[in-house]
């Protein structure tokens, strides 16, 4: 199975890998739950599920190391509060990401399954935030138990996953000693979602995607009001507070190489715009407009 890196910002030093044991005792450090930009610190209140990050250790104006995770691999998870129901459900391979200098840099992908979206951490350069649910959201981020719509995030160094059971003290593979967690709520009552876009082109390997930053995107309305947007450094840009209906979503044509588009749940391949209606209560598909490659 090949693995799949994604934002990996140039960074001075080496990434301590998967099996450190010194992590499995008394995890040092902070998580906390952000926007995609990084810049609401310790955030606990959010109108989506699409809306929310994953953010390490610092807060803004802190220096990177006051709180930070110990360096190393990392494994994330979404529960109700009590641990009991997992909410997330891709493959916790597909939940992974890399600290270094006691921020996140990295998120890892198993190459499968929808990636999760990444953005730059602007109080932090070279760090990034991680968005909890994938690029289904909010169709793989499952509605958690607790009536007060409250969540509980988990961060666990890949060395103390147990992949097998592990008895009464564990919640999904993640033993509490050994991670960090943080609660946040949801607040869907408004039925507003946030819709992603994200542009990637294949690179010379023929097998990595990287971000393309300042491509332009057209998104056409339900009343036909058309306005413009440019993709961040991430190569993505976010719409939010939709309202209900049919909406087009056209990407510049810049480049002669054949534009590919792989949106979830939808998947209309071989064109440079892609179309769906949204309706209070159902998920806004996220998009993901690819160069080089068919989806199916």
């Amino acid at each position: 199975m090949k693995t799949r890196r994604f934002t990996i910002p140039a960074f001075a030093g080496a990434l301590l890998l998967a099996g450190v044991s010194s992590l499995t005792a008394g995890l040092t450090g902070a998580i906390f739950t952000t926007n995609s930009t990084g810049t609401v610190v310790n955030g606990n209140q959010y109108d989506s599920p699409c809306s929310v990050y994953l953010n390490g250790g610092p807060g803004s104006h802190a220096p990177a190391t006051a709180a930070g995770l110990p360096d190393g691999d990392y494994y994330f998870q979404v529960t109700d509060p009590s641990g009991q129901q997992l909410v997330s459900t891709d493959p916790v391979a597909n939940r992974h990401f890399m600290v270094s200098g006691g921020v996140i840099v990295a998120y890892v992908s198993d190459g499968l399954d929808p990636v999760h979206l990444t953005s730059p951490d602007q109080n932090h350069p070279g760090a990034v935030t991680i968005r909890l649910a994938n690029l289904s959201c909010p169709a793989d981020f499952l509605a958690t138990s607790n009536n007060g719509g409250a969540y509980k995030v988990w961060a666990t160094p890949v060395a103390s996953f147990v992949d097998n059971g592990c008895g009464s003290g564990c919640f999904h593979g993640f033993i509490p000693s050994a991670s960090k967690t943080d609660n946040f709520k949801v607040n869907t009552a408004s039925g507003t979602f946030c819709l992603t876009v994200q542009k990637l082109f294949l690179q010379s390997d023929g097998v990595t995607f990287a971000p393309q930053p300042n491509w332009e995107f057209s998104v056409t309305d339900p009343l036909f009001v058309t306005n413009q947007f440019f993709t961040d450094s991430s190569g993505q840009f976010v719409v939010c507070d939709l309202v209900p209906g049919a909406y087009v979503v056209a990407e510049d044509p810049k480049s002669s190489v054949i534009s590919v588009t792989a949106n979830v749940p939808i998947t209309q391949p071989l064109s440079t715009n892609a179309w769906f209606n949204w309706a209070v209560g159902q998920p806004a598909p996220g998009l993901v407009f690819r160069n080089g490659i068919v989806l199916q």
